[in-house]
């Protein structure tokens, strides 16, 4: 079974699920006080509950932040999603320590890895679409001397609609492959006649994991493109908007290592099945920590608001005041 969870955890979270899915054996009488594992499997459980801890706390900050605010409810919307998405990573980063340190029953403990993978693939999609729906409300702030022909296409209504899109059919299509998956391999854990398609069932395991590859890096592509085009049409209007200069040089530096360390890792691991714990390590370091900052990052934006009068009046704010324009929340 681990040859499966192996095949499958390299993509989401960075190599967790492989973590999960091939060191509960470790510990056969679940947890104990001397727990003899190697130090790559410690290592990568104290990384775990580090994360897991820290976006606990960063979620608690969010709504703290958020509660000293002011600024209207829609524009709040991206940090309300940030909250959610913290909350989804420190469930994924538990999940994803727990069958490290103690041993499950089968059915359990299949359940935990891939809830783990799925929780922690659904972060990632929800801290991209927060990021977008950031860019979509600075957009607004453009001044409106730009005519429709200048402005750039990442603020028109119907890239806004393209961005949801993508989005809802990501994760619709992550919930659909990671519950084919799980319910498959439960179904061949239950039956002994079904072990003889379990090959064929990794092979077709392995395409859904590169069709989930191959949309993360496009929607990491989406989101780099986006910030970089509102931050040209902001130098051809000499607008200052650090909300977008924040995410552009510091979230979406990561947002391209998490996507290519995905992308590396999926096919490392289709070329390398056999679990080793050092690779996994690697790849849970730099994937989760690329994750974590990224959402610091977009967190990091609602101390960069002095101001808070709406955005539809910050052009006119904007245009009448001397120097560079400034963005306003």
């Amino acid at each position: 079974m681990s040859s499966l969870i192996s095949s499958k955890g390299g993509g989401g979270g960075g190599g967790r699920g492989i973590a999960a899915g091939n060191t509960s054996g470790g510990n056969r009488h679940g947890a104990s006080d001397d727990w003899d594992a190697p130090p790559t499997i410690k290592a990568l459980f104290a990384f775990q509950v580090i994360w897991a801890i820290l976006t606990a706390i960063l979620f608690l900050f969010t709504v703290f932040k958020l509660t000293r605010v002011r600024s209207k409810i829609t524009h709040r919307g991206p940090y309300l999603l940030l909250a959610v998405v913290f909350i989804l990573f420190s469930i994924s980063f538990t999940l994803s320590a727990a069958p490290i340190r103690v041993t499950f029953h089968p059915d359990v403990y299949l359940r935990i890895v891939f809830s783990s993978v799925m929780i922690g693939d659904f972060s990632r999609t929800f801290s991209s679409a927060a990021i977008l729906w950031l860019v979509h409300i600075r957009g607004a702030a453009l001044p409106s001397s730009q005519s429709d022909m200048s402005s750039p296409a990442v603020i028109r209504p119907w890239k806004r609609y393209v961005d949801c899109a993508l989005v809802l059919g990501i994760f619709i299509l992550e919930l659909a492959i990671h519950g084919y998956t799980l319910d498959r391999n439960l179904a061949y854990l239950r039956t002994i006649s079904a072990i003889g398609r379990y090959e064929e069932f990794v092979k077709v395991a392995t395409r859904l994991r590169h069709v989930i590859s191959t949309v993360v890096v496009l929607l990491a592509i989406n989101v780099i493109a986006s910030l970089a085009a509102i931050k040209v049409a902001h130098r051809r209007t000499k607008f200052t908007d650090p909300v977008i200069d924040r995410l552009l040089v510091v979230a979406g530096p990561f947002v391209f290592v998490g996507a290519f360390i995905w992308m590396f890792a999926d096919i490392w691991n289709t070329e390398h099945p056999t679990y080793d714990p050092g690779r996994t390590l690697a790849f849970s370091i730099i994937g989760d920590l690329s994750q974590v900052v990224v959402v610091a990052a977009v967190l990091s934006t609602i101390g960069l608001h002095r101001d808070s009068y709406p955005v539809e009046s910050s052009s006119h704010l904007n245009r009448s005041s001397s120097g560079p324009p400034k963005a306003g929340y």
